[in-house]
């Protein structure tokens, strides 16, 4: 049988029509991407004022203007050529960057997919140039008066690419992503003026200085300022340098997006030194948090490749265990000085303070088992009031003096005997010891006895989500009035996500009123939140729903920031119940449209039969 071969016609390559704005997209997919480059040319060009202008969230106005070097003229077509450049010649160069842009292609694909206005003018010129382009063809060009520095518009973005415009997202999403790599550079540079600002209103002011904890202050405000600490570390054998802030323990954040690390001045994400300081942060956080800092590392360049990914924000090191050691080893030093030694001192380190005088009584009538003791002087913060022990034996007769002890006293020590389990009694509320879990008897859906084991934070966490998706949907809850309002500075990310959503958030019983620039007037709190927080908590709540709010609208992220403050203000792990307290509970858990399931579908509540426990024990078969 001969085989037939079938020929497959395939098309010939040939050169893609309007190549460079689908090229373009490799560095310019949102406004954020213009800003970002033009905001790294006006650095490079030694500027030291850079005012941002933007309108409709960057999609009909990005403006830039610097007091820089400028452009010359004979040179400036040339600038939105793709590959060109006046940072670098050849490839070589890539090995020593001290610059923060340098592939030349920022400019070329800005102006492929916009219309740009450019006005330059460097010092040695009288005149200045006024440069016209759309779609990347230059169609206007002239002299003019203008001062030395840069003034570059990009007007509307992809207007030449509808594809790529349909899928931008709503102006709240994007400006959040401008907002962020401004106070990025700001960080980075406090040297520098920067002016930021939307629609005719001003979101960011971060005037020049060489502390960049006053920068801290204009971008996040007096609170995070004054828990960060300054380090400076320097290794000239190793042309190796780390200095920046870090953050108290106390001001830690729920994800690693807050902190800000830079490498020689350059922006940078690194999962390899957000590991190393992470770690260094280690036995000081809170499970689920995260070390909030703004970290500086400056090494020589050829050991570092920035052009890993077009946007630059990625790095690869030629040797990443080094580089983790070294800076961990760094961080973890000032952790230990600054956030465990010198915190320690405010902590008394006699064990006699913290053991109850009854204890103080009772304790020659007790036998400590010498482990017990050891155990108890190794105990941390939490566990300074150790647990003793009553050590029985088979040659113990008189135990008279045992009964003399209050009930509650005895719940707390266990019964020791050779070869048997540390056994002693539950609580008289039914609460573990632990205090997670409430131990209850009870009668199932199908008429069966047995024990229930109650979760306190997963039941509580029910009761008050319900709480907030009924005030939020009837708009009916209620509120407490602060006696005195409180005055909350956020960051300009925050202000953009707060401002447009305060009748919503109202909904939820927080009364927020913007009172002027970032700062906004808190005048009621839903009864739920309890006697009134502390404003770092309240910062807290807002810095927390606005990273849950960043990329989406309020109606999207609603459900995940009602299950936010239902977790924030519900009944913790680790929070001693009285009976009261969990029969209200109980009852409260037992009206919830879903009983069963906390805020994010854990089980609230778990049984199990005393027919179980019957064959278990093998009582029946």
């Amino acid at each position: 049988m001969k085989r037939i071969l079938k020929i497959v016609k395939t098309n010939r390559i040939k050169k893609i029509i309007d190549a460079e704005k689908i090229a373009a997209g490799e560095v310019v997919d949102r406004p954020v991407n213009v800003v970002k480059e033009l905001i790294e040319n006006s650095i490079d060009a030694q500027a030291s004022e850079i005012r941002v202008i933007v309108k409709k969230a960057g999609k009909s106005l990005i403006q830039v203007i610097d007091n820089g070097f400028g452009i010359p003229s004979e040179d400036i077509d040339m600038a939105f050529e793709r590959h060109t450049s006046s940072k670098i010649r050849s490839i070589k160069d890539l090995e020593n960057l001290s610059t923060l842009g340098f592939r030349g292609e920022a400019l070329a694909s800005i102006a492929a997919v916009s219309r740009v206005e450019i006005i330059s003018r460097v010092e040695f010129e009288e005149k200045g140039v006024h440069l016209l382009i759309e779609g990347g063809k230059i169609i206007d060009k002239k002299k003019i008066s203008c001062p030395i520095g840069v003034n570059i518009q990009v007007k509307n973005l992809f207007y030449n690419l509808p594809a790529r415009q349909k899928f931008l997202k709503t102006d709240a999403t994007e400006l959040g992503h401008i907002t962020d790599i401004l106070q990025r550079y700001s960080l980075a540079h406090p040297e520098l003026h920067f002016i930021y600002r939307h629609n005719n209103l001003d979101i960011l002011n971060c005037p020049a200085s060489n502390d960049l904890r006053t920068t801290v202050f204009h971008i996040y405000g007096k609170k995070i300022a004054k828990f960060m600490e300054p380090f400076d570390y320097s290794d000239k054998d190793d042309n190796f340098k780390l200095s920046g802030l870090l953050g108290h323990p106390q001001i830690a954040k729920k994800n690693r997006s807050y902190s800000s690390l830079f490498i020689n001045q350059r922006y940078i994400i690194s999962d390899v030194l957000f590991r190393a300081v992470n770690e260094a942060y280690e036995g000081t956080l809170m499970v689920s948090k995260y070390p909030f800092f703004i970290v500086f590392l400056e090494l020589d360049p050829y050991v570092i490749d920035f052009n890993v990914h077009p946007k630059k924000l990625h790095v690869r090191f030629e040797k990443e265990d080094a580089i983790y050691n070294k800076v961990y080893n760094v961080i973890r030093s000032i952790v230990e000085d600054r956030f465990i030694i010198k915190e320690a001192k405010y902590l008394s380190t006699e064990l006699e303070d913290f053991i109850p005088k009854e204890e103080k009584f009772l304790k020659n009538l007790i036998q400590i088992s010498p482990k017990e003791e050891l155990e108890s002087e190794n105990t941390t913060q939490k566990q300074l009031i150790p647990e003793k022990s009553v050590q029985l034996s088979l040659e113990d007769k008189d135990l008279s003096h045992q009964k003399v002890l209050p009930e509650s006293f005895l719940r707390g020590k266990y019964i020791l005997s050779k070869n048997f389990p540390k056994l002693r009694l539950i609580s008289h509320t039914g609460q573990l010891s632990n205090k997670t879990y409430v131990v209850l008897e009870g009668i199932n859906e199908n008429n069966e006895e047995g024990l229930f084991i109650l979760d306190q934070h997963a039941a509580s966490e029910r009761v008050n989500k319900e709480r907030f998706l009924e005030a939020y949907e009837t708009s009916k809850i209620s509120v407490q009035k602060l006696v005195s309002p409180l005055k909350i500075d956020v960051s300009p990310s925050e202000k953009i996500f707060l401002e447009p959503n305060l009748h919503e958030i109202r909904k939820l019983g927080f009364n927020f009123d913007l009172f002027g620039g970032n700062t906004f007037i808190l005048r009621e709190i839903p009864i739920v939140m309890g006697k009134l927080p502390k404003l770092n908590i309240i910062k807290e709540i807002i810095s927390d729903i606005s990273k849950i709010g960043k990329d989406k609208s309020f109606k999207e992220v609603r459900e995940e920031i009602i299950n936010y403050l239902s977790c924030h203000k519900s009944i913790r792990g680790g929070d001693d119940l009285t009976l009261k307290d969990i029969r209200n509970l109980l009852i409260e858990l037992a009206h919830c449209k879903d009983s069963y399931h906390c805020a994010h579908g854990r089980p609230t509540l778990r049984f199990f039969s005393y027919k179980e426990l019957d064959k278990l024990f093998k009582r029946i078969v």
